[in-house]
Parts: C-alpha cells; sequence; structure tokens
C-alpha cells in the first residue's frame, strides 16, 4: 500500500482528520499532507515530517516509511511483470487475507486475478499491503 493510500486510512482510522487540524497539532504544513495523499508514486522523503506524522497517529516511523516504498507505480511494474510473463502474483490485502492468481487485467484503481474455473477475482489497488 502506497504511502498516499496508508495515509488516507490513518486519517480515516482517527475520525475523518483533515489536513488542516493535522498541521495544527503537527506543524507539518497543509500542502505536505495533501501533496502525500495525491501522489502514487515515491514520496515523503523528509523523515522528520514523516516522523512527526508518525508520532500524531500514533505509529512508528518505520510503518511510513515502509509504505514510502510500496507505491503504486512499483506495484505496477510488478503486476506487469506477472502478466506479462503469465506468472501468479501473492497480494496481501489490508485485511489481513492473501489472494493469488495469474494477472487477469489491471488498471489504475483495481487488480483482477484469475481463477481456475472460476470468474476473476477483482481487488481495488487501494486495499493492497505488499505482493510477492
Amino acid at each position: 500500500m502506497s504511502l498516499s493510500d496508508h495515509m488516507k486510512l490513518l486519517r480515516a482510522r482517527h475520525g475523518g482528520v483533515t489536513p488542516l487540524e493535522m498541521q495544527e497539532v503537527t506543524g507539518v504544513p497543509m500542502h505536505e499532507v495533501n501533496l502525500i495523499e495525491m501522489k502514487h508514486r515515491r514520496i515523503g522523503e523528509d523523515d522528520e515530517m514523516l516522523g512527526k506524522l508518525a508520532a500524531y497517529f500514533s505509529v512508528p516511523l518505520e510503518q511510513l516509511q515502509w509504505h514510502r516504498e510500496r507505491y503504486r507505480k512499483k506495484l505496477t511494474a510488478a503486476l506487469y511483470e506477472r502478466q506479462d510473463g503469465g506468472e501468479p502474483i501473492t497480494l496481501k490485502l489490508e485485511s489481513g487475507h492473501q489472494l493469488s492468481g495469474p494477472v487477469s487485467w489491471f488498471d489504475r484503481t483495481a487488480v483482477a486475478l484469475a481463477q481456475e474455473g472460476q470468474e476473476p477475482i477483482v481487488v481495488e489497488r487501494h486495499a493492497v499491503v505488499d505482493w510477492e
């Protein structure tokens, strides 16, 4: 799950706090929070800023750093590689579930994994925490 998606999830879990409310408590400028949430590429290079956000959400800094490395374009590359090679992929979801199968199709919002003798399983990309 990208840092972008993870930040949105953390805000939702904290009652839907706004970037302005976060700025007032953390000192992290509202536009920085907005930028992190809008970008699905590797972003959030300032570990001091991430540290303030981690403290605000009561999560370890390493958690935000880890999500920074799981950006959507990296997932896109893995999906493309597996689809092109016909190899299955395992998607680990926020719910704790894992789904595996060949990549049937994907777009910027969802992934479909083929299932033998069944319709493909479609997963929204923001729910994918990790993959292998």
